[in-house]
């Protein structure tokens, strides 16, 4: 499966839900695929996100026995701002060890898991208002603040360089992401650990690596806005698509490689992750 780097045979895209609900999920969750000179094309649906990563994983696992290589990501943060690992007191970590310790819990700091139980648990074990929410009912419903008191800093570098992105702490309201990612990171977790246990070599960009291996499937995390063309309606099946498109035409031989990148964009991405497409 060695091929040039920034080379890869297939693209992989999601758009993702925070949806509580199953059927929520399955109206908003879309993939999308395009192999190398052909277009993109929709996969047969509808998923939850437990399905998806399936989906996903099971992509990979075809792929590898074919011998070709996947880009593959999904539009949730892949990590969060160092701050906030801190104040998870997992910031002296590697990712995918924060990122299981986070996802499991222990020495009374939660499980990580949806907006619903999370945060609220999470600002009680940390004794701050870190997690927040604008909107006044779902504050209520998720027992969290409509401000947050918190000192640190709620903001990857990786936002900063990709404006119109949001904080990993804000809930609920027009663009947050930030419900998406407490589920998409426990699912990330799940689809990284069965991809080892199968053999599947999967590189978490740019965490695991500044830059592409040649080797392993890659995945990544996308903000489908910056993808997508301006004159584009903003659907869940457009950013999808789009994303294909968009990565199919980049130079991701340039795209994927932080190593040239300024010393403190490279200390933040081991930890905080970047997105596909920002300038470092």
């Amino acid at each position: 499966m060695r091929r040039r780097r920034g080379e890869f045979d297939t693209f992989l895209f999601a758009d993702y839900s925070g949806a509580a609900s199953p059927s929520a999920q399955r109206r908003a969750i879309a993939l999308w695929t395009l192999d190398r000179g052909g277009r993109p094309r929709k996969v047969r649906g509808p998923f939850t996100r437990e399905t998806l990563r399936e989906a996903m994983l099971a992509a990979l696992v075809d792929a590898t026995r074919a011998g070709r290589r996947v880009l593959f990501g999904v539009d949730h943060q892949w990590s969060w701002p160092r701050d906030l690992w801190r104040a998870a007191g997992l910031a002296d970590r590697p990712w995918r060890e924060a990122l299981r310790l986070l996802v499991k819990g222990g020495g009374g700091r939660p499980p990580l898991g949806p907006a619903h139980a999370f945060p609220a648990a999470f600002n009680a074990w940390g004794g701050e208002a870190i997690f927040h929410c604008r909107v006044r009912g779902l504050a209520r419903r998720y027992r969290v603040p409509t401000r947050s008191s918190w000192s640190g800093d709620p903001v990857r570098l990786a936002e900063r360089a990709m404006p119109g992105t949001k904080p990993a702490t804000r809930l609920g309201g027009t663009g947050a992401v930030a419900g998406q990612t407490l589920v998409g990171l426990v699912e990330l977790h799940r689809l990284l650990q069965e991809a080892t246990r199968k053999g599947v070599p999967v590189l978490a960009w740019p965490m695991d690596a500044l830059a592409d291996d040649g080797t392993s499937h890659v995945g990544c995390e996308i903000y489908p806005s910056f993808c997508r063309p301006p004159r584009v309606r903003q659907t869940d099946d457009a950013d999808a698509r789009w994303a294909c498109r968009w990565a199919w035409r980049a130079d991701l031989a340039v795209t994927l490689d932080l190593r040239r990148a300024p010393a403190p964009v490279r200390q933040a991405a081991s930890l905080e992750g970047w997105i596909l497409g920002a300038r470092p």
